[in-house]
């Protein structure tokens, strides 16, 4: 298994250096998202035992659908809609992609409260104001210029939902986090940016808030699509079908997250102990797959990871 990490600004001198990774390799385009991390990394401890060479780019989308349309790179596990639609659908509408497949349907993006806030009466955005005092008319949203961030000053200022008087409190994700985590302990009420897949569905007792006029967008279901270049099927057919049918729940890759991200074990180790426990969810994914060499993909995994 190689892992080649590299920034956006090498990334893009290697548009015009070919990367080091032979022909035959397969080069995955891998945001440095924690959840995408550990499902890229499953699915190219599994490729490895179907013989392929995989590399995995840690670089951003936008480099990501570059890559795609000029032989630099073959696939990518996260293309999230309709966040990325302003750059997938024009590639689509050009045929210069292959859309592989869906591999979550379950995604949600949302404000949430704890069970125990829920559970008084609060289970949508427009709920919020009747309770402002209990909340201290405080939004606990991620940094300051995130896309969820900005959906949500907007909603303020436009007043949606009484929120007018209400004040953001921004910060990074994991400090976002921590404090939310610390008014739960505390039995406090509080409402916060949340989404899954994400540790934070693993370790809190949390709910997901409906959406009103205005929210939308911030409240999204969303879907996670499989992406290659045009000429990936025709390289890599068996890989191509694998790919095809490869889908994970949103709790399994929050499972992940919460393995990589929150408890901090190393994203292969993540990858190689759940594909050993969950062997035959992987024999769906193999379903009529060979190797390299012509066998049945599942029989080589399962020796590979045996015991």
């Amino acid at each position: 298994m190689s892992r080649l990490c590299l920034s956006v600004l090498l990334f893009v001198l290697s548009l015009c250096v070919p990367l080091s990774a032979s022909a035959d390799s397969i080069r995955f385009g891998v945001p440095p998202w924690p959840g995408v991390t550990v499902k890229s990394e499953v699915v190219c401890q599994i490729l490895d035992s179907m013989g392929y060479d995989t590399v995995q780019l840690e670089i951003g989308p936008p480099i990501i659908y570059k890559g795609l349309t000029t032989d630099d790179v073959d696939a990518c596990l996260a293309a999230w809609l309709p966040q990325q639609n302003d750059m997938l659908l024009p590639l689509k509408e050009k045929n210069a992609i292959d859309v592989v497949a869906m591999n979550i349907s379950e995604a949600n993006i949302s404000f949430c409260v704890p069970s125990y806030v829920w559970d008084a009466g609060v289970h949508s955005i427009a709920d919020l104001d009747a309770y402002a005092d209990k909340f201290d008319n405080e939004l606990y949203t991620i940094e300051v210029g995130s896309a969820m961030q900005a959906a949500t000053e907007k909603m303020v200022e436009n007043d949606v939902a009484g929120l007018a008087d209400w004040q953001l409190v921004s910060s990074t994700t994991p400090v976002m986090l921590s404090a939310v985590q610390e008014r739960i302990r505390n039995n406090q009420w509080v409402v916060f940016h949340g989404w899954q897949p994400h540790w934070m569905n693993f370790q809190m007792d949390i709910k997901y808030l409906e959406g009103v006029p205005g929210t939308e967008d911030l409240v999204s279901k969303s879907m996670v699509y499989t992406i290659a270049s045009n000429d990936f099927k025709d390289r890599f057919p068996q890989a191509h079908t694998f790919l095809k049918q490869f889908t994970v729940k949103a709790d399994t890759q929050s499972e992940w997250i919460n393995s990589f991200g929150f408890e901090k074990l190393a994203p292969e180790k993540v990858a190689s102990d759940w594909i050993r426990k969950h062997l035959d969810t992987v024999a769906t994914w193999l379903d009529g797959v060979k190797t390299v060499d012509g066998t049945p993909a599942i029989d080589a995994v399962r020796r590979d990871f045996a015991g």
